[in-house]
């Protein structure tokens, strides 16, 4: 690895002219070692993982790619990288294409707090959100620009080219940053053998290289709502009451259900029908779910239930089944409000999933919608699903029936199917929700 020190941006333009082409770039304000190696390390190291959270958030991910480019890119490398570059914390390591991009961060420190914003519902009904507010800021002091070989990279650690999600007409993040990302990595700091090069110099270089190169402001690299479609989905996602046990106001407090650092002031003051402000509202409670045609009973499950995914398994549910001989009609709801990506400008939500036993032998599956306006949740319901047949071993078998769900997304009713099985095997643990 070479150690280059510059002190002008057209000593910048000459180290990076004399490296080899096809490699990808780091910034940093601060250069950190350890045993005298440079240590780069994902955020997971620095800050710890929750696997079901992550679990949970790849799932959501995942749904707003397959909205945006189909289910062309469906691993859980790529969501999860995709969440990584959005602030979500992973196994991953930030890197850029553009040494320019990669300038801009080895010159500005980044910095985030939490903010109360006074909003009210759609009938004006006050509540305070809280948002975490991130900012990028100039700042005197030595940067870093590390320079990482990428054909190595792929081959040691693996490498992700977010760059290459295209959207049209719009300027997505991964676009603005030429993004790319290293992982994922498990516990471990970027392999020594993958550095070309480690470029020192004083941020006000970095600043200007990048400034030349078009990167001026936060905007140019975190491109706004308006432009970003993702963020936009991932920043549109329910608001959560929290017990904020300080609260002077008296009023219910909210926060992000994807607490995602914001890089522009989203202040409204009145929010669409279309904006949730989720309490806990169970459909359970209301007395009766529409489509519920015989009754039946309401089981809390854990979210992973929705957010998970089961493995490749045959279809038996004996434990689903023996609910469904007392009781005909079962649904499985849990604690969230979860908007897919088609279902966003509008107040309608998954917040469950539902069998129903038309015969002894012919069961329905589909999902539980809830609508929720605001502060309220107004109405709950079944959807129309797919229709199996339950063989004489029990083993359920997919049959057409006059009455099934004619959507044509198949993904959504074989994520029906991976959300059954998690039921039914914490219906077999005794492990379900409060």
């Amino acid at each position: 690895m070479k150690h280059i020190a510059v002190a002008s941006t057209a000593e910048i333009r000459r180290a990076l002219a004399d490296l080899p082409g096809n490699a990808l770039f780091r910034g940093q304000v601060a250069h950190y070692e350890k045993n005298g190696i440079p240590s780069v390390v994902t955020s997971f190291d620095r800050k710890g993982c929750i696997p079901s959270e992550m679990v949970k958030w790849c799932q959501y991910a995942s749904n707003v790619l397959e909205a945006f480019i189909g289910d062309s890119v469906s691993s859980l490398d790529f969501t999860q990288a995709l969440l990584q570059h959005y602030g979500w914390r992973s196994f991953f390591v930030d890197c850029s294409a553009s040494a320019a991009v990669s300038s801009w961060f080895a010159s500005h420190v980044y910095s985030e707090r939490e903010r109360f914003d006074l909003c009210e519902d759609y009938e004006e009904r006050a509540v305070m959100l809280l948002k975490r507010m991130a900012h990028y800021d100039y700042a005197e002091g030595d940067g870093h620009l590390y320079v990482f070989d990428r054909p190595l990279s792929q081959k040691l650690v693996g490498v992700t080219d977010l760059a290459a999600l295209k959207l049209s007409n719009a300027r997505a993040r991964t676009e603005a940053q030429s993004a790319w990302l290293l992982g994922p990595l498990n516990n471990a700091a970027v392999p020594l053998e993958c550095f070309v090069a480690h470029i020192r110099a004083s941020r006000s270089v970095f600043r200007d290289y990048a400034s030349e190169e078009g990167f001026l402001q936060t905007d140019d690299l975190f491109p706004s709502t308006k432009e970003d479609p993702i963020l936009r989905a991932l920043l549109g996602l329910p608001w959560k009451k929290i017990d904020q046990r300080n609260n002077d106001t008296g009023l219910l407090v909210f926060r992000r259900a994807l607490e995602l650092p914001e890089y522009q002031d989203s202040f409204i003051k009145i929010a669409s029908a279309s904006t949730a402000f989720f309490q806990g509202a169970r459909a359970a409670d209301r007395g009766s779910i529409d489509g519920c045609r015989y009754g039946g009973i309401t089981v809390a499950v854990p979210e992973v239930v929705l957010f998970g995914t089961a493995g490749a398994a045959p279809l038996r549910f004996p434990k689903v089944q023996e609910l469904l001989a007392k009781h005909r009609s079962v649904v499985f709801e849990v604690d969230e409000l979860i908007q897919h990506p088609a279902m966003r400008g509008r107040v309608l939500y998954q917040k469950g999933i539902a069998v129903t036993a038309h015969e002894p032998d012919l069961i329905e599956l589909s999902a539980l919608l809830v609508e929720h306006p605001g502060l309220d949740m107004t109405a709950a319901g079944l959807n129309r699903g797919w229709f199996y047949r339950v063989g004489g071993d029990g083993a359920w078998k997919r049959e057409s029936h006059p009455d099934e769900c004619d959507c044509g997304n198949e993904p959504t009713h074989l994520r029906h199917i991976s959300s059954l099985h998690i039921a039914e095997h914490h219906l077999a643990s005794g492990n379900l929700a409060d």
